[in-house]
């Protein structure tokens, strides 16, 4: 518990860190003409992982810590991204340009939805698919932001497992 007090200014930092870098990632798939959102969005939790291992061996690598308290640890630091990231995009996706990527995204969500219209009704029924179709119109700030902190925390349990179990002392 004294590595979470002592490192404290140094797990906010990289939090802060973490985010920023998602945020670079974001602005230039968008420039390069692909929108980070949906299954774009996903591929910058490798830059999370890969601060995580880094300043949990930085951390951890001299000091003798139970298993629980490396869990925790990184739980803390996913806790802290997963807030600045959802805070991050939802206000972003509140500003003028966010409501354009927004839009446009929703757009072609669903118009690659009516590409598929007839093969979902056929196998799934007309109830599906406008249950799909409401579903991409409700997509906002809030549902983006409520997905993102979701997902963080949710991805992160299989690796802040496997990462407590390496640095782990007897």
């Amino acid at each position: 518990m004294k590595n979470l007090i002592k490192y404290w200014p140094q797990l906010l930092a990289t939090s802060l860190f973490a985010v920023c870098l998602i945020i670079l990632y974001c602005i230039i798939f968008y420039y390069m003409g692909i929108l980070p959102l949906g299954g774009k969005k996903a591929p910058s939790f490798v830059l999370v992982l890969i601060l995580q291992y880094l300043l949990v061996k930085k951390v951890f690598k001299t000091d003798s810590a139970h298993f629980l308290n490396i869990f925790l640890f990184q739980y803390i630091y996913i806790l802290l991204i997963a807030i600045f990231s959802s805070m991050a995009l939802y206000f972003f996706y509140l500003s003028e340009i966010g409501l354009g990527v927004l839009n446009e995204y929703v757009q072609l969500s669903i118009s690659e939805l009516q590409m598929y219209k007839s093969v979902i009704i056929e196998h799934e029924g007309i109830e599906y698919y406008k249950m799909l179709l409401n579903g991409i119109n409700g997509i906002d700030a809030g549902s983006i932001a409520k997905d993102d902190f979701t997902q963080k925390i949710v991805l992160a349990f299989l690796p802040n497992l496997l990462m407590s179990l390496y640095f782990k002392k007897n």
